[in-house]
């Protein structure tokens, strides 16, 4: 079976690593889109989903817009210890998500 948009970012492991982006050029396409909506955003946040190669769906969250106080706080990527989700704009999303989550299950 073959899914569309197929997907694969591997982070660089290191300083001075090199990271990829292993895509199907509609996966690429959606991407550049999110990119594009986020840059262009007043919430500087934009989400796709994405398949990789098992099939498998899976969310890319592109956050922009941080606050000088987040990129001097946040752990880089190949710290074991960096978490993506202690970010404001991404805990405002999930927290907002999750009421919407709770007011449709209600309805």
């Amino acid at each position: 079976m073959k899914s569309i948009s197929r997907v694969h970012l591997y982070t660089h492991k290191e300083p001075n690593g090199r990271g990829y982006i292993v895509a199907e050029r509609s996966g690429l396409k959606a991407l550049a889109r999110a990119l594009d909506k986020a840059a262009a955003s007043a919430v500087g946040l934009e989400k796709i989903t994405v398949y990789s190669s098992d099939g498998h769906p899976y969310d890319i969250m592109v956050v922009t817009d941080l606050s000088e106080t987040e990129w001097q706080d946040i752990n880089v990527p190949y710290d074991r210890r960096s978490n993506p989700k202690l970010l404001e704009s991404v805990q405002v999303y999930d927290s907002l998500h999750e009421e919407m989550i709770k007011e449709k299950s209600t309805d």
